[in-house]
C-alpha cells in the first residue's frame, strides 16, 4: 500500500478488463467491416472492367459468333464459367442454332433444334422473352434442361445457369447462355451486369448479321 493508503501499481481500476473486451470485439467488428467493403470494391472493380473490356471489344455489324466470341473473351474466366454459348432463332425456319458452344475447355459443335419443340431451358428463354436462372441442377432438371453429350460422357455438369433473349421485340434474334459448376453461382448483382454485357450485344447485333455464319 502507498503511502497514502492508495491502490498499487499491479491493482487494475475497475472495469478495465471489460472495457478491454469490449474494444477488442469493437476492433474486429471495424476489421471485418474494413474487409467487407475491399470485397465490394473488388467486385465493383471487377464489373466494371468486363463492361468496358466489353464495350472495347464488341463491334456493330460482327457476326453472332464473331460477338459471342468477343464477349467470351471478355467474361468467361472473370465469372468463373463452366460453359458459355450463344445461340441464334430463325422463327421462320424454326431453328434454334448454336453458333457458339464453348464447354469442357474447348469450343465444340452442338446440334441445331426444332424451337417449336420447346425441348430446353434455351426455348424456355425465347419464348418466354426473359432472362431465366436456374441455382442448382436439380432445379434444372425440373425445367427441362438437357445434357450435351460432352455432360452425359463425364458427368460434369453445370449446377447454375442463366440464360439472356437477344434483340429487342416480341421475338428474340437468339439467347446467351453464362454457365457454372458452383451451386447458385450468381447473384442479382453478376445477372444485371450479365444482364448489360447481353444488352450490349444486342446493340451490336442486327437481324442482317443475326444469320450471318
Amino acid at each position: 500500500m502507498g503511502l497514502f493508503g492508495g491502490k498499487t501499481r499491479d491493482q487494475a481500476p475497475p472495469g478495465r478488463e471489460e472495457r478491454l473486451h469490449q474494444l477488442e470485439g469493437e476492433t474486429r467488428a471495424l476489421r471485418f467491416r474494413l474487409e467487407e467493403t475491399q470485397e465490394l470494391v473488388r467486385h465493383l472493380d471487377q464489373d466494371r472492367d468486363l463492361l468496358l473490356g466489353a464495350v472495347e471489344r464488341l463491334r456493330p455489324g460482327f457476326s453472332a459468333r464473331e460477338l459471342g466470341e468477343a464477349l467470351m473473351e471478355v467474361c468467361f474466366k472473370p465469372l468463373g464459367l463452366a460453359c458459355f454459348y450463344v445461340a441464334m432463332a430463325d422463327w421462320e425456319g424454326d431453328q434454334l442454332e448454336f453458333v457458339l458452344y464453348h464447354e469442357g475447355g474447348r469450343v465444340r459443335q452442338h446440334p441445331a433444334r426444332r424451337l417449336s419443340e420447346r425441348a430446353g431451358l434455351s426455348e424456355r428463354v425465347l419464348s418466354g422473352n426473359r432472362a431465366i436462372y436456374i441455382r442448382t441442377m436439380e432445379e434444372g432438371h425440373a425445367a427441362g434442361s438437357l445434357l450435351t453429350a460432352a455432360e452425359q460422357a463425364t458427368g460434369l455438369i453445370p449446377h447454375s445457369w442463366y440464360g439472356v433473349p437477344l434483340g429487342r421485340g416480341a421475338r428474340p434474334l437468339g439467347l446467351v447462355s453464362f454457365q457454372s459448376f458452383q451451386t447458385d453461382a450468381f447473384s442479382e448483382s453478376r445477372r444485371r451486369v450479365m444482364d448489360a454485357l447481353a444488352a450490349l450485344m444486342s446493340t451490336c447485333l442486327c437481324p442482317e448479321t443475326a444469320q450471318r455464319p
